[in-house]
């Protein structure tokens, strides 16, 4: 090999300029659209379908079966052997066809509602409300003793803090005494945790 023959001319190398770089970008842009345009029209001459509903599939999905998962489970659905639909009903509330009792949660429960007409029913929680109060003054009064200082008692109540309300520290329902020393003022979450416990 000659000594020449790896020597690179200082005058030969080339200058790249920002035309000559404009024009490579144009031109490396332009094949790929014309490579693009060529990949369109050859799968446009020979196109997939989807499997159900026979629609045109796009290109980047050629290979799919289906359009949609709906397509999908609507064709895995129909040709399944042994699966037979189960009948609808109709709704026990408002007649709609379903496979269950009822067709939602609203109707399900308006539904399971004891009394349907909303006045009676508003009415029928007032006297039950009624019932249980007038019920737990009777106990207040059986269990608060003849001796009990009823107007210490009175005021023990009348100056319970804003937020706090007056438990029995023993509960009624255990068999606790409705008298001032068995009365504490604990705040209102502190009051329903407690509920009935001692």
């Amino acid at each position: 090999m000659g000594s020449g023959s790896c020597e690179v001319n200082s005058s030969m190398t080339l200058k790249l300029t920002h035309q000559r770089l404009e024009a490579n970008r144009k031109n490396s842009v332009a094949g790929a659209t014309a490579t693009k345009q060529k990949f369109v029209e050859a799968y446009d001459a020979n196109p997939s379908y989807c499997k159900q509903c026979n629609t045109k599939l796009p290109q980047d999905k050629k290979h799919n079966q289906f359009c949609s998962r709906s397509c999908s489970a609507t064709f895995s659905n129909a040709n399944k052997i042994g699966i037979e639909k189960k009948p609808r009903h109709p709704c026990a509330h408002c007649g709609a066809p379903t496979l269950n009792k009822y067709c939602s949660i609203a109707c399900s429960a308006n539904g399971r509602k004891k009394i349907k007409d909303p006045v009676k029913a508003k009415q029928h929680h007032r006297n039950r409300v009624r019932e249980i109060s007038a019920n737990y003054r009777a106990k207040v009064k059986n269990q608060t003793p003849a001796d009990a200082d009823r107007k210490a008692i009175q005021e023990f109540y009348a100056n319970c803090p804003e937020g706090y309300e007056v438990d029995h520290k023993i509960p009624i329902s255990k068999g606790g005494l409705h008298t001032l020393s068995n009365l504490q003022y604990l705040t209102i979450t502190e009051n329903r945790k407690k509920s009935n416990k001692l």
